[in-house]
């Protein structure tokens, strides 16, 4: 298992796509036995709701991704907002975590080690060399929720008859920064055919859309059991954002609106594959909102005759998405690893290396079974860094196969006399484990250590419950001293090198 932190924002301005896909990201990596923490300005009530709602821990995001992932002991961070920079990478890098970067064309476009544009065609479309290692383009890489899918179940085993009138259901995103629901629920309720409008807004602007819309409509609060209130509808008004895609993979027939900028290429590209429908721009639809009618009641006849276009939708949007992406993060980290066949040596740690130490002791699992479980902070990390390599009763190394970092060996002078006692320590990097290499890690270190301590007694101090410390330590040939104490630590002791 390794721990993945998710970078990105959400708020009534900015909306709440980049994290619904997060959360659709994190789900998957949860399924695949990894741990998530969301990282990011967390603005909006619905937004809360929906990181509760799926049990995702939450952490405020420093600037540097680099300490975000230090100090989050992540292996992967994996990035979802446009603003973060090209600079990304060096600064994931030099934790040696992996960086993993959501774009939509050319918005939030920076290199990574795995990058994923999901808007439709996008596979056809250039992207420049940047050095980015794995890419995956299209929408195969769509990332949706498990409740999505779930959506889509149940409306596959159902029946829609829209022969006496549609009901629509209209939905602008988490937000609707721009207010367009209640210019849209004016010419729904204008259209023929349409029996029904519900009205997906937040609860302060419901009577701007009461006004707008000229007569009764349903209104109805944002969250997530807006799924299935779509489910449900013959119809859906979206925006062609993060909800489009949803709403394709769950099979409901959609009308889309391109509401910003950064939707008009999902836009047209949907139109184009033919698994929506369009009504143009906001902005066009509010300059001839006669030409958006009559398209609503050209969908809603050909809904009502039997001719509906979300199967090809559905059959593109399989829901797998997310965990396309999750695969990809495991196939980089065991190419970072390197060859079995690599040697594996230990060097002296260097200052360089602070960010990429602070990542292995932050993860979750490493502190579990450490003598201090709290997570450490970057600025008490690197002062305490500085004094480790300046003591020269403690002794750190790093662990290389390959020249890729898998791991620490740390020795500690104890209170004996010329100090001729030491306790040691590993750390296997998170990506590491599982590739038989702990034993390997500590020899190393020892083999490191014994060049200038011959002599020396060492020892271990491992958690009773440890067990594969416990095994580590027996088979590099250190023994329980059952005479020694060290708190809820067992001591063993290991015998002669020589």
């Amino acid at each position: 298992m390794t721990h993945v932190a998710i970078r990105c924002d959400a708020s009534a301005a900015g909306g709440i796509g980049h994290l619904v896909r997060a959360i659709s990201v994190a789900g998957a990596a949860r399924e695949a036995g990894h741990s998530v923490v969301v990282v990011g300005a967390i603005e909006s009530p619905l937004a809360e709701r929906l990181l509760a709602d799926a049990g995702l821990e939450t952490a405020e995001a420093p600037a540097d991704l680099g300490i975000l992932a230090a100090e989050q002991g992540a292996t992967v961070v994996h990035v979802d907002d446009y603003p973060t920079g090209t600079e990304a990478r060096d600064q994931v890098h030099a934790t040696g975590a992996l960086l993993s970067s959501m774009e939509d064309g050319t918005f939030g476009r920076r290199p990574a080690d795995v990058v994923i544009d999901s808007t439709i065609r996008a596979e056809h479309a250039p992207r420049p060399e940047d050095g980015s290692g794995t890419v995956l383009l299209g929408i195969d890489y769509a990332p949706m929720r498990a409740q999505v899918r779930a959506a889509r179940a149940r409306r596959a085993s159902e029946v829609h008859d829209v022969s006496r009138g549609a009901r629509v259901l209209i939905v602008m995103g988490g937000t609707d920064a721009t207010g367009a629901a209640g210019t849209l629920a004016a010419l729904c309720v204008a259209a023929d055919g349409v029996e029904h409008v519900g009205v997906i807004a937040s609860e302060q602007s419901w009577d701007a859309v009461r006004e707008e819309a000229g007569r009764e409509v349903e209104l109805i609060a944002p969250s997530p059991a807006f799924l299935d209130r779509a489910a449900d509808a013959d119809l859906v008004v979206s925006a062609a954002g993060t909800t489009a895609w949803e709403l394709t993979c769950i099979g409901v027939p959609s009308l889309l609106v391109a509401v910003v900028e950064n939707q008009r290429a999902g836009y047209e590209a949907a139109l184009d594959v033919g698994i929506a429908r369009g009504l143009g721009t906001l902005a066009e639809v509010r300059d001839d909102p006669q030409a958006a009618r009559v398209a609503v009641e050209s969908a809603v006849a050909d809904l009502r005759s039997g001719r509906s276009w979300a199967e090809t939708g559905r059959t593109l949007v399989d829901g797998q998405g997310a965990g396309r992406i999750v695969a990809a993060w495991t196939q980089a980290l065991q190419r970072r690893i390197g060859e079995h066949a690599a040697p594996v040596a230990a060097r002296p740690a260097a200052l360089a290396d602070s960010k990429l130490l602070l990542r292995w002791r932050n993860d979750p699992e490493t502190r579990e079974v450490s003598r201090s479980t709290e997570r450490v902070s970057w600025e008490g990390h690197s002062q305490w860094y500085q004094r480790i390599l300046e003591d020269p009763r403690r002794l750190l190394y790093v662990v290389e196969r390959g020249g890729a970092p898998v791991g620490t060996v740390r020795f500690d002078a104890l209170d004996a006399p010329d100090a001729a006692e030491w306790e040691v320590s590993i750390t296997l990097a998170p990506e590491a484990r599982g590739h038989g290499l702990a034993r390997a890690v500590l020899a190393a270190g020892e083999d490191a250590f014994d060049q200038d301590h011959p002599e020396a007694t060492v020892v271990a101090a491992v958690l009773p419950g440890n067990v594969p410390s416990q095994r580590l330590f027996a088979r590099a040939g250190y023994q329980l001293d059952p005479a020694r104490d060290d708190g809820d630590f067992d001591v063993l002791v290991r015998r002669d090198p020589s």
